[in-house]
């Protein structure tokens, strides 16, 4: 199977350039930090969307199952994992703490490996 996750969040205002900067210094760090199962595919930042409420960057993220997901979860809870202290160190520093603030998660699996049936218009 394939998936990929999206996430989406704000950055803090007036912490863009510092987190374009931080970014650029790690992310060979944070891709080297993924568990089995899991890749890093890379941060973005929206060019348009017609989602307004979804955040204005992406963290896109390739899992090999759903199992993958429980992984990732074992990985963020230690606090010594590699995983769980990069993405610590950047929502600390960089993400917006407020509970109005834009986000989004999205889990979106590989059209092949996916139950689709026709719906009949009957």
């Amino acid at each position: 199977m394939r998936f990929i996750q999206e996430t989406g969040f704000s950055v803090r205002a007036g912490r863009e350039e510092a987190f374009q900067r931080w970014l650029a210094a790690n992310e060979q760090r944070i891709a080297a930090a993924y568990p089995p199962g899991m890749s890093y595919v890379g941060t973005f930042v929206t060019a348009f969307s017609s989602e307004k409420g979804a955040g204005q960057y992406r963290v896109l993220e390739g899992l090999d199952s759903y199992a993958a997901l429980d992984t990732l979860s074992a990985a963020q809870r230690d606090p010594d994992n590699p995983y769980a202290k990069v993405w610590r160190e950047a929502v600390s520093e960089f993400m917006d703490p407020d509970p109005g603030a834009a986000w989004s998660q999205v889990l979106l699996k590989s059209v092949v490996d996916a139950a689709i049936w026709d719906v009949s218009p009957e």
